[in-house]
């Protein structure tokens, strides 16, 4: 679409980026060089500068968090309601947060907006008497009420589904860890929301639930399956995250300047913090602060961050790679060699024989 998206599929994928969406609850892996984006939550939305997003399913996913504001055909443009710009102002303990192995988890993403906003517990776990298991020609060997499922003997067309009560009212994710490929379906009192397929442990967002609705995620298995399931569930305080995005969003980066290489804007900070961009760091971007050079600090060991003092500041992100200078002098010094020997093997006479009058 020529837009800047968050899905990427390369070869030169960096790891701590990708580590780093892993713990946003994207679908990613260290192993792979590959990310993907697929509606997650709004906490992990506001760390990575995502203010639009396009369905082509043609169905509702307007919600508290995303408003439709065009339509074409099945294809359906959303803004988020809960955006973040590319850079803004947190507490100075974001640096410090560790991005471990619960990435995606629902405490990790309460530990990250803490971290961040100072704000405790956005998310409510569904589990305990909210939550029931049960499975379709397929024998439960274990089961308990944060969502962990063994199972076994599964025959054709069987199926295991959890199903939530949801307790309150709120924005409701899923995490799901699944063995295989295995086919899911979400549904919201017997009417079904979507359908997936995912290989990676991922965070998806079910959407707006009411007090007393039934979530149901039924998931397919393979005949003669074998292995085990966690799904977790989870609904977003909606009063916890509007106390901390206006923390987030009161002192953000104005841009004035955005390319592939120079990123510039101004900030008013109302205290000291950290601005945190969703510029990933691979060693090449440097960062002037009124037009003195500052230290960067990474957060989560990839996204680009500064501490800021309290006022009016410019700040400049400039991306240079040494190796630059270095590839187009080998690269010319190369050019040289091959023209030197071709021109060994086919020397070209750079004048004329001249002959005699009687000469042949």
């Amino acid at each position: 679409n020529g837009y800047h998206g968050v899905s990427a599929f390369t070869s030169s994928a960096n790891v701590k980026t990708t580590e780093f969406m892993k713990a946003l609850g994207y679908g990613a892996k260290n192993t792979y060089n590959r990310y993907c984006f697929e509606e997650s939550s709004p906490v992990a939305n506001l760390f990575l500068g995502l203010k639009y997003m396009i369905d082509r399913d043609d169905k509702d996913k307007t919600s508290t968090y995303f408003e439709e504001i065009n339509h074409y055909g099945n294809v359906i443009l959303l803004r988020n309601t809960a955006y973040l710009p590319l850079g803004f102002l947190a507490e100075k303990d974001l640096a410090q947060l560790e991005f471990s192995d619960s990435a995606g988890t629902f405490q990790f993403q309460n530990e990250l907006f803490y971290a961040a906003a100072g704000v405790e517990s956005v998310f409510h776990h569904l589990q305990g008497d909210s939550l029931t298991i049960t499975g379709n020609n397929v024998t439960i060997t274990s089961k308990n009420s944060t969502g962990y499922c063994d199972y076994e003997d599964c025959a054709s067309g069987s199926n295991i589904t959890y199903s939530y009560v949801a307790d309150r009212d709120g924005f409701m994710c899923i995490h799901l860890n699944l063995p295989k490929r295995n086919d899911f379906y979400v549904s919201i009192n017997g009417v079904e929301k979507y359908k997936e397929t995912i290989s990676l442990p991922q965070m998806l967002a079910v959407g707006d639930v009411k007090q007393g609705d039934v979530i149901d995620v039924r998931i397919e298995c393979d005949k003669g399956e074998n292995s085990a399931i966690t799904v977790s569930a989870a609904i977003l305080m909606e009063d916890r995250f509007r106390q901390g995005y206006e923390v987030l969003n009161a002192n953000t980066l104005e841009l004035t300047t955005f390319d592939n290489t120079l990123v510039e804007g101004t900030i008013h900070c109302s205290r000291d913090g950290l601005l945190y961009t969703s510029i990933p760091q691979n060693g090449n971007w440097e960062v002037k602060v009124d037009g003195k050079p500052a230290e960067i600090q990474l957060v989560g060991d990839c996204m680009v961050a500064v501490e800021l003092q309290q006022g009016d500041h410019e700040v400049s992100f400039r991306y240079h790679n040494p190796a630059f200078s270095l590839g187009w002098k080998i690269t010319l010094a190369a050019f040289v060699i091959f023209g030197l020997l071709v021109w060994k093997q086919h020397p070209v006479k750079l004048l004329p024989d001249k002959k005699g009058k009687f000469q042949k």
